[in-house]
């Protein structure tokens, strides 16, 4: 088998004007796009449209072409997809479009959309009355108002502001048990869909209960006559704890 040849064009480019800082940022995204990098190999910018080409060995040459069948399908591992959007961005930041094209046979292996890409639905901020939830991290600050940083898992919370008297008895909770606090945030939304809370006003909270299942479910059984023990929810809940307990011991 042959080596295989692909080009990537980028339209509003030509080998005389296309910045060596630009060419380096187009050659990583498409390292990272093609993959099995020790074969394939960066050839030559060919003259009209910036066109830049390159060659992949026979070796791996199958592998590549049904690398980028997956990425233009959507299936293929997240690397290569990250590449593809990393190649958009470049291709809309410098008002252009570009494809990835087989030599020889003139196919195109890959559109890019670039500065014909659907304009992303965007938001202006907006403040809503919310509730966050983690352990307390930090609490400080020299001003009228104190803040605080909320760890939720991997998830930190910053930009908390509150009152200092607030401050005062949520410090004594710092790296203690789980908070609730309620108050009032500034989100917006993202280009890739999610949303960011900007800041958050903090008007009170409380402290969650940290108790286990199982010794939710004891106190449950204190209290007689409750009418729970038979319930679904309860025999549920009681076979969880014991699973809890299993994978402890």
């Amino acid at each position: 088998m042959k080596p295989v040849e692909y080009v990537f064009r980028i339209d509003v480019f030509t080998p005389d004007n296309l910045p060596m800082g630009r060419l380096a940022e187009y050659l990583a995204a498409l390292a990272k796009l093609i993959g099995h990098r020790d074969n394939t190999h960066f050839v030559k910018i060919e003259k009209g449209s910036a066109k830049l080409v390159h060659m992949v060995e026979p070796v791996d040459a199958p592998k590549v072409e049904k690398r980028l069948g997956r990425v233009r399908s959507g299936e293929a591992p997240k690397e290569a997809m990250q590449a593809r959007a990393e190649l958009d961005d470049l291709l809309a930041n410098d008002n252009a479009v570009g494809t990835l094209s087989e030599v020889g046979t003139g196919r195109v292996v890959i559109p890019f959309e670039g500065r014909n890409r659907p304009k992303p639905l965007t938001f202006p901020a907006f403040r809503e009355d919310a509730t966050i939830q983690g352990q307390v991290v930090r609490v400080g600050g020299t001003d009228s108002t104190a803040h605080a940083i909320i760890q939720d898992g991997d998830t930190s919370h910053t930009n908390l502001s509150m009152s200092r008297d607030t401050a005062k008895r949520l410090a004594q909770l710092l790296y203690g048990p789980i908070v609730r606090l309620h108050g009032n945030g500034r989100f917006e939304r993202l280009r890739d869909g999610e949303w960011k809370m900007l800041d958050f006003k903090v008007e009170r909270f409380e402290v969650l209960d940290d108790a286990t299942i199982g010794e939710s479910i004891a106190a449950l059984r204190s209290v007689q006559n409750n009418g729970l023990m038979s319930s679904n929810a309860y025999l549920e809940a009681r076979s969880l704890a014991e699973d809890d307990e299993e994978a402890e011991n």
